[in-house]
């Protein structure tokens, strides 16, 4: 039997290899997928290359042996990104899911060292410090913990827990104003790549499994950085008058609250995908790739 762009099934050495039954048993998609040719034909009307008048012409019949090849490529990189994901998904689905509850101890040392508490409670924000430390050390953990996912990870683990051990001198150090500028702007621009490199490190993990996911992450960044924009608005329009400040401050809360719940959907999302994966059904010929 010939295909629809005349090669022959039964001299076909691919037709095992890759479980094709021929384009017109399958309706011109061999190998479970779509075929430009057979399309080609079924568009202008024809049963199979012959009958067309570009047929010495053509570039799509002059690609067809290439076609059993791409397939068979395709065939194999989508093996070897289901192996990566069966070692990365178990990963990222127990780290990331930690992530996510490790935010709540995280807003309560930001509750506890709040203003309006500590005027009433001097001893909250004591702990309300140790407590963020002990946070921001367990995140650092976690986001080391994927390094085998991606080394980006490590990166954004390394930031991290820069930041920690600033906050933690800080604590420790009596309060100067040079000492705090000398290692608060530094620790500022490391948080600021960390959280960039991060973000970006979870929308190429999850990308394979949910690619609004992955982009949603990628604008979280553009989100981060407009809140700490209103923060920093916020800052200075202490000298523009209360009504400027009023608002400013509206923003940057609002901004801020907005920030934060987004992140925590994110990273719940994000643990949901790679814990609900399972392997799919790969082409029998896929098996012994």
């Amino acid at each position: 039997m010939d295909n629809v762009c005349g090669k022959s099934c039964e001299s076909c050495s691919w037709k095992e290899q890759l479980n094709c039954s021929g384009c017109r048993e399958d309706m011109g998609r061999p190998f479970s997928g779509p075929c430009d040719i057979a399309a080609c034909c079924r568009e202008k009307g024809h049963e199979g290359c012959g009958t067309c008048a570009y047929l010495s012409g053509c570039p799509r019949r002059a690609r067809r042996d290439d076609i059993p090849r791409q397939e068979l490529q395709r065939r194999e990189d989508e093996a070897a990104k289901q192996r990566r994901l069966a070692e990365t998904a178990p990963l990222m689905a127990k780290w990331v899911w930690l992530m996510f509850w490790l935010v709540i101890p995280t807003e309560l040392a930001s509750l506890l060292t709040a203003d309006f508490v500590t005027q009433a409670f001097p001893a909250a924000e004591a702990v309300g410090r140790v407590l963020e430390i002990l946070c921001n050390l367990a995140y650092a953990l976690f986001l080391w913990k994927l390094t085998p996912v991606l080394r980006e990870y490590r990166t954004a683990a390394l930031c991290q827990l820069a930041v920690m051990l600033v906050s933690l001198v800080l604590l420790i150090l009596p309060e100067k104003p040079a000492l705090i500028l000398l290692l608060g702007i530094p620790s500022i621009i490391v948080s600021f790549y960390g959280s960039y490199v991060e973000f970006f490190a979870h929308a190429q993990a999850v990308e394979p499994l949910d690619a609004d996911l992955a982009a949603g992450w990628r604008k979280l960044w553009k989100l981060f950085l407009l809140t700490l924009g209103a923060l920093v608005f916020l800052f200075f329009s202490m000298f523009m008058g209360a009504f400027v400040v009023v608002l400013a401050a509206l923003a940057a809360v609002g901004l801020a609250i907005y920030y934060a719940v987004t992140r925590m959907i994110y990273l719940w999302r994000t643990a949901k995908r790679f814990r609900e994966w399972t392997p799919p059904a790969l082409p029998p010929s896929s098996a012994v790739l």
